[in-house]
């Protein structure tokens, strides 16, 4: 398993060793998110646990996808 210092490296070589720009700023993030996958368990709580949480007041449907809706017909009028 690689470190973050490693990691961090990794991708900055791949980039070209940017000196500023969007991939230098997000590349401690990135490091970080991707020693997350690597960890046996999470640091933070899955994004797709606060979905299925809300799908019963949202109308969404278990799995985090909006549930679909039939139109009929037009609302508008033109």
């Amino acid at each position: 398993m690689a470190t973050k210092d490693q990691i961090k490296k990794a991708i900055l070589d791949v980039a070209g060793n940017p000196d500023s720009g969007a991939i230098k700023e997000l590349v401690d993030a990135w490091a970080d998110a991707i020693v997350d996958l690597d960890s046996p368990t999470p640091s933070k709580p899955e994004a797709s646990e606060g979905i299925k949480d809300a799908a019963a007041d949202s109308g969404m449907v278990s799995d985090g996808s909006a549930k679909e809706v039939r139109v009929l017909k037009a609302d508008e009028t033109r």
